[in-house]
């Protein structure tokens, strides 16, 4: 059996241990290569010796952003013949990657099942396409799987200062800012946020001009807590959801949608959903990309992309 690497980024949980219960777990499997991140800029020295070995399954303990960073640099530089397995360790304070398609329970204990049941060969493999997001024509794609605007910008905000703060992490974190959010958004009548105008030009070349109050896309099969706002029809692989500004019905669509229903009335209130390969969106505001924060450009277009998967085993 080939070694397995596994990347730590001690700085992504909250918990001063986890680091050091990874490390306890990794020594007690001979096959296994550590990496401890003390901080991201730290992550390509990992990689640059990963690939030197023969290494083809690579454990990212982190957040969302962590593996973002770690898919973004493969495949950009090119750093493997054959683009690795991924496991997805649920590490971070936001892990909606590995709610999906990583790892479930406490991370230590669950990393330790993974390693036995990878030595007796009972493990599956899962595939996820990646949106590439370039800022410009002129940048290298950045490769994720969730990102949004708007109003979803303001709840990672209200997330991150009201609820992560006391403590809330992962799906319990996710599940709260969402509630939280919509709570706070349906009776406050008297803030209502300004429109993201945003133009939309979709894979056949159709352009639409719209004020938004949020827009959201994915690749993945679910999202945190049970939560997958999307409804739309087709093959293609990217899930899109868009609300029109003013929003309109805001709490009672909440309700339809999260727990699956869409009814008629959906996209006439102006709630919007359906799937694409390709969109270029033009706006001037910030991104939301697997919990990174990147600013758009008025002047150039969004481009996202769906050309690349990610290879995950559970």
């Amino acid at each position: 059996m080939s070694t397995a690497s596994i990347i730590i980024n001690s700085k992504s949980s909250r918990s001063p241990v986890l680091a050091e219960e990874l490390l306890y777990v990794s020594k007690r499997h001979s096959d296994i290569r550590p990496y401890v991140l003390e901080q991201i800029e730290d992550l390509d020295p990992a990689l640059d010796d990963i690939e030197k070995g023969d290494s083809n399954t690579l454990i990212l303990a982190g957040g969302d952003g962590t593996m973002q960073a770690t898919i973004t640099s493969a495949i950009n530089r090119r750093r493997f013949d054959n683009q690795p397995n991924y496991v997805a360790l649920p590490c971070g304070m936001t892990n909606v990657i590995a709610n999906d398609c990583g790892l479930q329970g406490p991370p230590a204990t669950s990393l330790d099942n993974f390693l036995w049941r990878r030595g007796r060969g009972e493990i599956n493999r899962v595939e996820r396409p990646l949106i590439g997001m370039q800022l410009s024509e002129r940048q290298e794609a950045i490769y994720g799987f969730f990102l949004g605007a708007g109003l979803f910008h303001t709840a990672v905000q209200f997330s991150r200062e009201n609820i992560q703060r006391i403590g809330a992490r992962r799906s319990l974190a996710v599940a709260l800012s969402t509630v939280g959010f919509i709570l706070k958004t349906a009776f406050d009548s008297k803030n209502e946020p300004t429109p993201l105008p945003v133009q939309i030009r979709d894979a056949n070349g159709e352009l639409h001009d719209r004020d938004l109050s949020m827009i959201l896309l994915t690749t993945l099969n679910s999202l945190s807590a049970g939560i997958f706002p999307f409804w739309g029809d087709g093959p293609s692989p990217m899930n899109i959801m868009a609300i029109d500004h003013p929003r309109k019905h805001l709490l009672w669509a909440a309700l339809n949608v999260l727990s699956g229903n869409h009814p008629d009335w959906l996209p006439k209130a102006g709630y919007h959903s359906w799937k694409s390969n390709e969109m270029r969106l033009r706006f001037d505001g910030p991104v939301v990309f697997d919990g990174e924060i990147f600013h758009s450009n008025p002047e150039e277009d969004l481009i996202l992309k769906v050309s690349e998967k990610a290879a995950f085993l559970v």
